[in-house]
């Protein structure tokens, strides 16, 4: 596990500069009126390149006015989590954290390069489950010396508390062969991993995706991410309606007209909960901040909201059919496991169990029925300790679980 950087001791500044300094930040703050997008009833999240944050050779020149401009907008715009990348300087990050006051965390990955990725949250309703780790950190190649940076959360809203776990990833850049085929074996590298130990959790990828979903910016090929778009059972792109109606997120100047580079990816698990409409680019910033692309960032955050008390759920995309239900039990398990299938459909269902290696070590095919549930129970005795996929296929409806055998 990678190691994250800690909130350093703050600094005395000489009372002259302290009170010359307020004077500025008072002014300046006064002047940032940021629209507020978050609830308190809702999960508000958001992905933001902050371009070469707190880097004075990189990015806008004003390095002063860009911590001002990203403050306001993170303490005034109501949103729960960030997702950030492109942090250049951590001391500026963890100054950053410090003056947004104690409501507010954050993590920063230490292993991404000059560019840094990392999470900024609202302590009232994000937090921690453990601590903060990388991911895939040996396809280091493939994430371009950036690999997702995950936590797992507890969700604190007036009317529920969930878990959630949030990813963020900032892919390759650029328009050429090798980089598009980067951002294609991350892209492969990231869905392997959420198939085989998160089938059934809920999970929010953020980040710089560096590329579009209808197609790609490299010759107009299929996007790298076409391999969630073609599991629409499983994955949802919250960011799709962006990026279907051309909406850039990637401001070469403050039109933000360009590519759709930012996205929300999210699990089946968070259809339910996606507030329908409520995906959007933060396009108010530019009026907002003046010569917003050149001061501020070159690419505008995206975010999304989720409602966990939804009495009924957003209508799922076309290609989203109802689900089947599946449980397995016990688990842990040790001579038995009993697998129990309500495919939600009259049709047949093909029910397998794969080992790590992704052998399958049981399947079954049952025919189409109308009954409502099916069970089976299977003898275990002779398998190997460890982590077990179950799988069930239903037309074109797969489900998974994972469970263990102990001995």
């Amino acid at each position: 596990m990678a190691s994250f950087s800690a909130l350093p001791t703050p600094h005395p500044v000489p009372r002259c500069c302290a009170l010359l300094l307020a004077g500025l930040l008072i002014s300046s703050a006064a002047a940032q009126t940021v629209p507020t997008l978050g609830t308190e009833h809702t999960l508000d999240v958001a992905t933001w390149n902050i371009e070469w944050f707190g880097d004075p050779s990189n990015g806008p020149s004003d390095d002063a006015q860009q911590f001002e401009r990203v403050k306001a907008v993170i303490q005034q715009s109501g949103i729960d989590l960030w997702a950030v990348q492109e942090i250049a300087d951590a001391d500026d990050f963890d100054r950053l954290l410090d003056e947004l006051g104690s409501d507010f965390a954050g993590v920063l990955a230490t292993n991404s390069g000059q560019q840094r990725i990392g999470f900024i949250y609202d302590t009232r309703t994000v937090q921690l489950n453990g601590s903060p780790q990388h991911i895939l950190e040996s396809f280091d190649y493939d994430f371009a010396g950036r690999p997702p940076l995950q936590i797992s959360t507890r969700i604190t809203l007036p009317d529920t508390t969930v878990t959630v776990l949030f990813i963020t990833v900032h892919m390759k850049a650029f328009s050429d062969r090798t980089s598009y085929e980067r951002r294609q074996s991350a892209s492969s590298r990231l869905k392997n991993r959420l198939d085989f130990l998160h089938p059934a959790d809920r999970v929010v990828v953020l980040g710089d995706f560096n590329d579009e979903l209808g197609r790609s910016t490299y010759l107009g090929l299929p996007s790298p991410y076409q391999n969630f778009l073609d599991d629409p059972d499983d994955y949802y792109f919250a960011s799709l309606p962006l990026d279907a109606q051309d909406l850039g997120t990637y401001c070469s100047s403050d039109a933000c007209s360009g590519s759709t580079l930012d996205h929300i990816l999210i699990t089946d698990e968070m259809l339910p909960p996606l507030v329908d409409g409520a995906a959007d680019r933060f396009v108010a910033l530019t009026s907002v901040f003046s010569a917003y692309s050149s001061t501020t960032s070159d690419h505008l955050p995206v975010y999304a909201r989720f409602d966990f008390t939804r009495s009924t759920p957003l209508t799922p995309p076309p290609g989203v059919p109802a689900r089947a239900a599946l449980a397995a039990y016990p688990n842990p398990f040790t001579d038995a496991l009993t697998i129990e299938v309500a495919p939600g459909r009259p049709e047949a269902v093909r029910v397998a169990v794969y080992d790590l290696l992704g052998r399958a070590v049981w399947q079954d095919a049952w025919a189409a029925t109308p009954e409502p549930t099916r069970t089976v129970t299977i003898p275990t005795g002779t398998w190997a300790p460890g982590v077990y996929v179950v799988r069930v296929t239903s037309g074109t409806d797969v489900h998974s679980r994972l469970v263990t055998r102990v001995r």
